[in-house]
């Protein structure tokens, strides 16, 4: 497996097996989530390193990107180069019975002519399964990440170097299957960890009040009525807990949450696999002057190849975020996404994605007119992928970003283009 596809899972199986996460955070970064590749063709496919029980991947990618507006502002935008060095590795394991996965990368990013900009975004995850009996097992994973706020995040205040969090996390789950009756459940744990920033205004900016602790529960059960489609129905619940008492605007967010999700799961002809659901999440809060966030959404997460050479992604996804905004509980976030990938030969691949975020914030009693009430975030892209061998690979593509907003000034667009060298074992 290849980064690529471990951030892909990594992202749509938390919308998948944790109906609802009331993590309240979306690690959608602009280093690690972002990657050319989404899988190799059949004849050139890295290889690996076999060292044991294990197959190990190591690879690097450099990476220049050019963007129009590095500081993503409505108006007086700036352009510069970043450069992109990105190393990792993974290991699976071969075990004809339980697995293993780890995952260790990074994003080296200096900037061209805003060197203050510069970032290292890291991550550790370990992924496995224990085989208890036959049609039982047992889940487990871990995560460390150093991440980034890019400028265009518009959740919180940002100061003149990026923002520094990190995430820890911890899941455990089991399911157990009972002839056509499937039953499971998660247990998740994770930590936001915030560094201050400074700004040139306002001098530093204490981000402690965004320090927070999630827990998670949620319970899954499935009942197969044909072959490869399942019904299922999910609860999710969680508590969210802040380190502060109040924030920065001497509020109380520390609150609890639930979802209540139900589907159908499918796997048919060998073609198409994933689910499509229906979901109502709601989030309350500690302190009485914040209203509860809450809506409905519909959801889902499709893998569709409808020949050997095209794939077709297609997700959707409805969550409640937190924010510190002074003027607002939270916001529902509704995310779809749409991507297409296709052989033109056995080693030219081109591919294109579109997708379309809509938050919607809960505004306090009294907000003023223009204060933050919706954001609609757009992207698409068109990318182009040349496999020299099993090791190389080349990567030309382009990206544009739009943010609409009500609040005054806040919209940007942004264009950038991105040239890859892959090399992977």
């Amino acid at each position: 497996m290849n980064l690529a596809d471990f951030t892909k899972i990594l992202i749509i199986g938390a919308g998948l097996l944790l109906p609802g996460l009331l993590l309240a955070q979306y690690y959608d970064d602009p280093g690690l989530g972002q990657k050319p590749v989404a899988g190799y063709p059949q004849d050139y496919k890295p290889l690996g390193i076999r060292a044991g029980a294990f197959m190990l991947h190591p690879a690097v990618q450099l990476t220049a990107e050019w963007t129009d507006n590095v500081f993503f502002t409505k108006g007086d935008k700036k352009s510069d180069v970043i450069y992109h060095i990105r190393p990792y590795i993974t290991a699976q394991s071969t075990w004809s019975r339980h697995s293993l996965n780890i995952t260790l990368a990074a994003d080296y990013a200096p900037y061209g002519d805003y060197s203050f900009q510069d970032y290292t975004d890291y991550f550790l995850t370990v992924t496995g399964r224990l085989d208890v009996k036959n049609r039982s097992y047992t889940s487990y994973g871990a995560t460390a990440m150093r991440l980034h706020e890019g400028r265009n995040n518009r959740d919180a205040e940002q100061g003149f170097e990026p923002t520094i969090y990190y995430l820890y996390g911890a899941n455990l789950g089991y399911d157990h299957t009972f002839n056509r009756l499937t039953l499971g459940a998660v247990l998740t744990f994770n930590r936001l960890d915030f560094d201050n920033a400074y700004s040139l205004v306002d001098g530093v900016i204490n981000n402690q009040d965004r320090d927070r602790d999630t827990y998670n529960w949620s319970a899954r059960a499935a009942y197969q009525f044909r072959a490869g489609m399942q019904a299922y129905a999910a609860y999710s619940g969680g508590t969210v807990k802040y380190k502060d008492e109040t924030d920065r605007n001497d509020y109380d967010r520390s609150g609890d949450g639930y979802a209540i999700s139900g589907g159908l799961a499918m796997t048919l002809t060998g073609k198409l696999d994933g689910d499509v659901y229906a979901r109502y999440v709601s989030r309350s809060y500690e302190d009485p002057a914040l209203p509860d966030t809450s809506g409905w959404g519909l959801g889902a997460g499709l893998t569709w190849t409808p020949t050997y050479l095209t794939s077709v992604y297609a997700m959707a996804d409805t969550s409640v975020q937190e924010t510190t905004s002074r003027y607002s509980s939270g916001y529902l976030r509704t995310l779809y996404s749409f991507r297409v990938d296709h052989e033109l030969t056995r080693f030219i691949q081109i591919n294109g994605f579109v997708s379309y975020s809509n938050n919607d914030y809960q505004l306090i009693a009294n907000a003023p007119p223009d204060a933050r009430s919706w954001d609609h975030v757009f992207r698409s892209g068109i990318g182009l992928n040349w496999f020299i061998n099993r090791y190389l690979f080349l990567n030309a593509s382009y990206d544009y970003a739009k943010l609409d907003t009500n609040a005054p000034d806040n919209g940007y667009t942004a264009n950038s283009v991105w040239l890859t060298l892959g090399i992977e074992r």
